[in-house]
């Protein structure tokens, strides 16, 4: 007889429990029921909505040989560059279609360029290009960008009330940055650069009005930097600590056998942007500050419940910006809430001041390959300098659900459903709804 696994061939098995009783429950059994209970509806929703079909999508790919064709019909040079098409849906913005290009080793081996443009219908283009190469330790990139679109909402600076305006904003942007990898996934990245914003207060589309139209109704000020054009000079530097070890290797052979390791650790970051004015029109509006600075940082801990990705975390964050010198900050670099930031069942800006402070509180956990799945929480708010006037009380909160691809990808899918409430004190009731499905630029 083969001797069992881990096991000597002369050392004696373990005695066989004869009796055939169950061990009796405890109370750690008795209180796994309470999140069992809280979860079931997620947990509904990711097996039989999400896990179940795409398990499905995913064998009969498999069974037919469907990313090979894909991926053999959008690349080229044995998959060394490609073009794919993209999309994005943001509800509550336009919509738009484009392209993504990518070539590894462009000219010289080691230069990685990323391409991508995007229409969303009159006004809204979006252009962005990407080189980077290996140069000593880190990562030199050279980057350039255009942006328009006449869909930008403003509600007033400060959590004000729910009454929506439309601005059209257009940034030209080209600079240099450079990541430095170190411990674990820890990582540090110095940029600099300049850019070009022109905002049109008179411009606007959806339906909405525009945000002259409410200023000349007095429902708010004039926000810092409508109707003007100005040029900016910045500098940034951006220090995360992360004790987690990176998920994926950077080079992943197709059907490896690898396993990602836990996803247990603490993650700390601090950040700071230096802008400085170089030009500004004043055909209308106040003058801007002279330069201005945006600091923050973020702390969180996060725990693998399992050991496989299956994490429970928790984030605090702050920001803040200040002027140096007389004059006010323009509304493109106060701090934000909402869309990419905290708060992600809110439009992007929706929340603007001199500060903020948020706590998200995340669950995520594979999908599929390449697929994590994540319920959020997440409250917090916009304040004065420095955080005066601040009061919990006055936490929003936002709830989530969202589909995303796991890891840095350049070319990445998201699909997000959230809702955002009002302040505590006013009843946390619902105020806003959010639906994205697309994919989305990490260049």
């Amino acid at each position: 007889m083969a001797a069992q696994p881990g096991r000597g061939p002369d050392e004696p098995r373990a005695l066989p429990d004869y009796d055939g009783r169950e061990e009796p429950a405890t109370v750690g059994d008795a209180l796994l029921w309470v999140p069992r209970v809280v979860l079931f509806p997620a947990w509904l929703v990711s097996e039989y909505i999400v896990r179940r079909p795409l398990g499905w999508l995913a064998a009969t790919a498999e069974r037919e040989h469907w990313p090979t064709l894909i991926i053999n019909f959008f690349t080229f040079g044995e998959r060394q560059g490609g073009i794919l098409p993209t999309w994005l849906i943001d509800y509550g913005l336009r919509p738009s279609i484009g392209v993504y290009a990518f070539w590894n080793d462009f000219l010289v081996d080691g230069n990685d360029l990323r391409l991508r443009l995007a229409w969303g219908g009159t006004d809204a283009w979006l252009a962005r290009a990407t080189d980077r190469f290996e140069l000593g330790p880190g990562t030199l990139a050279l980057n350039g960008s255009y942006e328009s679109r006449p869909d930008h909402v403003f509600y007033g600076v400060g959590d004000q009330l729910d009454t929506r305006a439309r601005h059209f904003r257009s940034v030209v942007r080209g600079g240099v940055s450079y990541d430095v990898p170190w411990l674990r996934s820890s990582h540090g990245r110095f940029s600099a650069g300049l850019r070009q914003v022109k905002m049109d207060g008179e411009r606007r589309c959806c339906d909405d009005p525009s945000v002259n139209e409410l200023v000349r109704a007095g429902v708010f000020a004039a926000p810092p930097g409508m109707d003007q054009v100005f040029d900016v000079a910045e500098q940034s530097l951006a220090l995360v600590y992360d004790s987690r070890w990176p998920r994926w290797p950077e080079e992943l052979e197709l059907a490896s056998d690898y396993v990602p390791p836990p996803g247990t650790g603490v993650r700390l970051g601090v950040r700071a942007d230096l802008a400085e004015l170089t030009r500004q029109s004043l055909a209308t509006g106040d003058a801007l500050a002279g330069s201005w600075l945006h600091y923050g940082a973020s702390l969180g801990g996060y725990v693998d419940l399992t050991g496989h990705q299956r994490s429970l975390g928790a984030t605090v964050l702050l920001d803040f910006v200040d002027p140096l010198g007389s004059g006010a900050v323009p509304i493109t670099d106060l701090v934000s809430l909402g869309g990419d930031r905290p708060l992600r069942g809110f439009l992007p800006s929706r929340l603007v001041d001199r500060s903020a402070a948020a706590l998200r509180v995340e669950y995520s956990w594979p999908v599929a390959v390449w697929l994590d799945g994540e319920l959020l929480y997440e409250t917090g708010n916009v304040f004065g300098a420095g955080l005066a006037g601040f009061d919990l009380a006055d936490f929003r909160s936002s709830i989530g659900f969202g589909l995303s691809a796991a890891g840095n990808q350049d070319h990445s899918f998201q699909l997000l459903l959230a809702v955002g409430t009002t302040s505590f004190r006013s009843g946390s009731e619902l105020d806003s709804f959010r639906f994205v499905l697309g994919t989305t630029s990490g260049f």
